[in-house]
């Protein structure tokens, strides 16, 4: 009789103790590793208890930011550029980005953010490819988008000079206290510029080099009617 007593007190511990082990399971999304392509793996830290991603840049960005991503059941990225690459061109404006940059993943119901820091490795430079932008007086506005490295350090860039290889011609552009470059997320490693009218008035028919704040550009201007 004891014996079944005690094998009955032994069954009914197994079961509430089975019971009162099960812990709830959290259905929020959440990233278990992370790298990017063409990255060494030692160029990444990920801080997962505070959601942070550190990536600390080459020189040149091969193809852009590419995530390669182990995630939760039913988790996936948003907000990425049609690529699959993240948009960071928040970090080559001419200051810090005003507001966390955020990667994001959801799992249709919910949304996990994590912080993104990018860290350049060097100074910004210009890359030694040469190649011509042309700009017609007739348009009134110049764009011109050109290969640098260590582009992604906030750099602030208020000055850019025009020197005609005639020696004569030329134009000095200062920005007084704003910025006159930036990015855009689908070019990575070009630093963009845009400048308005005067500069149609200011330019003549010619090729210039180009120069932003002591860095001497290989590429050309070519100005023409």
């Amino acid at each position: 009789m004891k014996h079944i007593l005690l094998t009955m007190f032994l069954a009914s511990s197994l079961l509430f103790g089975c019971k009162d082990s099960s812990a709830p399971v959290s259905d929020m999304p959440a990233i278990r590793s992370i790298s990017f392509e063409g990255l060494p793996d030692e160029n990444v830290t990920f801080d997962a208890a505070n959601s942070v991603i550190t990536v600390r840049m080459p020189a040149v960005l091969k193809g852009g930011l590419k995530p390669v991503m182990k995630l939760t059941d039913g988790a996936q990225p948003i907000g990425l550029l049609p690529d699959g690459t993240v948009d960071i061109s928040a970090f080559c404006a001419c200051s810090k980005p005003s507001q966390d940059v955020f990667f994001r993943i959801s799992n249709q119901t919910k949304t996990a953010t994590y912080r993104l820091n990018i860290v350049a490795t060097g100074p910004l430079a210009p890359q030694d490819i040469y190649e011509e932008t042309t700009f017609s007086l007739k348009t009134g506005v110049l764009k011109m988008s050109l290969p640098v490295r260590n582009l992604y350090d906030n750099h602030r860039i208020d000055q850019i000079s025009f020197k005609g290889e005639d020696g004569k011609s030329g134009a000095w552009v200062y920005a007084d206290g704003a910025c006159l470059t930036g990015c855009r997320g689908e070019e990575p490693n070009r630093i963009a510029i845009t400048l308005y009218s005067p500069i149609d008035r200011e330019l003549k028919p010619g090729k210039y080099q180009i120069e932003m704040k002591g860095l001497k550009f290989p590429q050309k201007l070519i100005v023409v009617e």
